[in-house]
Formats: structure tokens, C-alpha cells, sequence
């Protein structure tokens, strides 16, 4: 007994083939009450039964039988009519069918059998050979239905693991960009903020859904490459002098180094967001001095999401500006710094990005004014 068979005898295949849903198709109605007589006494419990085939392909195709028995020789329709018609709804999937004729010759069963008959019965019918046929199809019909449904079972399961996998790989990734900012100062949910904000930008400019979970985990490893930036540089509280500068630019090439020549597509985009959020769309930014759509579109996004989320926290060495003031900014800068396309949409979804500014606040300690410096 095959595996499948013994999870169906577990689960009691007798009572489910009892009530297998039976369609008996006859023009003739003292055949029809024989045949539902014959299955009633062998204790089928679902059986239907029908004068007129036309009704057959749109019963199935409401709710599907398990085993069709139909006479070849109709009015309106023939057998092979209803089986020509039930192909366009089967789509693949096992349901015998099993013809009724009085023909001696075998032209008809053959037709039959090449239009997709199971089996055929020929009248009058034997009692002991009608039984044991229709039960023998509905046992592989129950198999067939049985498969189905742990191939449904198990596609749930590896769906199911592989979004708890996405889910641990943008977690990792969250991680290891929030240790790196902690050696900058405790950012709070920043990289949080940023990633989400990323993934609202990118749906909102039809970014195809790929890239746009790809930006969306890749997108807090931006500034990583600051993990290589020396303390009293990266942790100085004044403005940086012009030599400080470029040490402090170095943090793009580390990015790059510590993210690239891998094949894994988000650490590709990752890759790409650290090495370009830098570069403004007039050309002027760096290390590349790209400009416009020369600049690939995941770090034009990040650049925007970046930077109004940095103006709009408190940090030890700023207090947080107002969403107003962060948007006027974003605005001035539309067509130098940014994607003047990328930020009209920004402030078009500005809604959702409140609201991802809400769930993702900073704890209650990083949303006090920073204390007032001692002359």
C-alpha cells in the first residue's frame, strides 16, 4: 500500500468515497432510477443524476464532481459533446469519467477512451462488475485529491518559510547597519524609518516589486561603511575642516568593500545604495560626481528618505526640525541635491510616511531636547 493510500485509510477512505459527489447522466429515466438505485444500495450518499447533458459542464464547473457516469447516446448532446465540453473546466486535474453504451462494437468506447473516458460500462449492466469499477476510480480519484492537498500543504510551507527567511535576512541586515550607527550615536529607529519610507517611494514611483523589497532591505546598510571611519572624525561634535571631509567620505569606498562581489541581489542593491547616496542629481555630489538618471534609482530614493528623516530627529549635536521645515528643504533642493520627480511623489505620499514616522518613534529618551551645552 502506497504512503498516500495509508494516510487516506488513516483518515477512513471508505467514508470519504461513500460520499464522493456522483453525477449520473441518462436520457432514458428508468435508467437513471437503476443507476441511482444500484449506488444508493452500495451505501453512495452524494449521487446526482441528470435527463439533460447540458447541464453537465456547468454543474462542474460550480462545484466539481468526483466521477461522472454518462450515457454516449443523447439528444440535444452525445456523450462525446459533454466530454469535448468538461476538458475546458478539468484544467489538468483527475476526475473519471465512465461511459455508458449499448454498442457491441468497439468504435464508440474508443472514441470514447480518446475523449478522455476512464472506463467504460456496457448495458445491461452487472451488478458486481458496476460496483467494483466505480469503486476502483474513486479510489484513485481520492488519491488524486489527497495529493493535491499536501501539494497545496507543502507549497504553504515553503511559502510560510520562505517569508520567515526574508524576514530573518532584513533583520540581520537592520542589525548590523544599527551597529554600525551606534559607533555614529544611537540613531534610534532610523534605519527602520528609512527602510520603510524607501519601500512607500519605490511603490509610489512603479518600481517593480523586486527591487523594491531589495531597496526596502537594503537600504539601512547605507552608511555602513562609517563602521571604518576613525572615532574623532566620525564622533567630532563641530563641523568637519576640508581634510576631515575626505576621511569622512572614505565611509563609501568601505561600503563598497564590505558589500561588494556577491552575488546575493540585496547585497548587489545594498552595495549600490552605499556607493551612490551620495551623488546629487546636478552632478555635484560624490565620489563619482554622477548625475541624473545616471544615478542608479535605488540611492536616489535612499538619498530623500535619508535625509528628511536625519532632519526631522533630534541627534546629540541638532534638535529635530519640523516636517515643514524637512519638506521646504527636500523642496529647495528638488533638481540639485534630489530627483525632483522622486521628491514631488515624496511629498505626495507624505501621509504614509507620517505614519511610518509614528509606528517606528524613537524611545522617549531620543525624543527629549538634547541638553544645553555648559559655556
Amino acid at each position: 500500500m502506497s504512503t498516500t493510500l495509508q494516510i487516506l485509510v488513516g483518515q477512513d477512505l471508505d467514508t470519504r468515497i461513500r460520499g464522493a459527489r456522483i453525477l449520473v447522466v441518462d436520457d432514458n429515466p428508468d435508467q437513471l432510477d437503476l443507476m441511482e438505485v444500484m449506488l444508493r444500495k452500495h451505501r453512495y450518499t452524494n449521487v446526482e443524476v441528470t435527463s439533460d447533458p447540458t447541464r453537465v459542464a456547468p454543474s462542474y464547473a460550480a462545484k466539481p464532481y468526483d466521477l461522472i457516469l454518462l450515457d454516449m447516446e443523447m439528444p440535444v448532446m452525445t456523450g462525446i459533446d459533454v466530454m469535448r465540453q468538461l476538458k475546458g473546466h478539468l484544467n489538468g486535474a483527475f476526475m473519471p469519467v465512465i461511459v455508458l453504451t449499448a454498442h457491441e462494437g468497439n468504435d464508440v468506447r474508443l472514441q470514447a477512451l480518446q475523449e478522455g473516458a476512464r472506463d467504460y460500462i456496457s448495458k445491461p449492466f452487472v451488478d458486481t462488475e458496476f460496483q467494483h469499477r466505480i469503486r476502483n476510480h474513486l479510489e484513485v480519484r481520492m488519491l488524486y485529491k489527497e495529493r493535491e492537498r499536501q501539494n497545496e500543504i507543502l507549497e504553504l510551507k515553503v511559502a510560510e518559510r520562505t517569508e520567515e527567511l526574508k524576514e530573518s535576512q532584513t533583520e540581520i541586515l537592520r542589525r548590523l547597519a544599527k551597529a554600525g550607527e551606534f559607533r555614529d550615536n544611537d540613531t534610534g529607529n532610523h534605519v527602520t524609518r528609512v527602510s520603510h519610507s524607501c519601500r512607500a517611494l519605490a511603490r509610489a514611483a512603479g518600481i517593480n516589486a523586486h527591487l523594491t523589497e531589495m531597496i526596502y532591505m537594503a537600504s539601512p546598510l547605507h552608511d555602513i561603511g562609517k563602521i571604518g571611519v576613525p572615532d574623532h572624525i566620525l564622533l567630532k561634535k563641530g563641523r568637519l575642516n576640508d581634510e576631515e571631509q575626505v576621511i569622512m567620505r572614505q565611509h563609501v569606498e568601505y561600503g563598497v568593500e564590505m558589500l561588494g562581489n556577491h552575488s546575493a541581489p540585496v547585497l548587489q542593491v545594498a552595495c549600490s545604495i552605499a556607493q551612490h547616496h551620495h551623488e546629487k542629481w546636478d552632478g555635484s555630489g560624490y565620489p563619482n560626481a554622477l548625475a541624473g538618471e545616471a544615478i542608479p534609482v535605488e540611492a536616489r530614493i535612499v538619498a530623500i528618505c535619508d535625509v528628511f528623516d536625519a532632519l526631522t530627529s533630534i541627534r546629540p549635536y541638532k534638535v529635530a526640525w519640523s516636517v515643514e521645515q524637512a519638506i521646504a528643504f527636500l523642496n529647495e533642493n528638488a533638481g540639485s541635491h534630489f530627483d525632483p520627480n522622486l521628491v514631488n511623489l515624496f511629498v505626495e505620499i507624505l501621509p504614509e510616511i507620517e505614519a511610518i514616522r509614528q509606528r517606528f518613534r524613537d524611545p522617549v529618551e531620543l525624543r527629549a531636547p538634547p541638553p544645553r551645552q555648559s559655556a
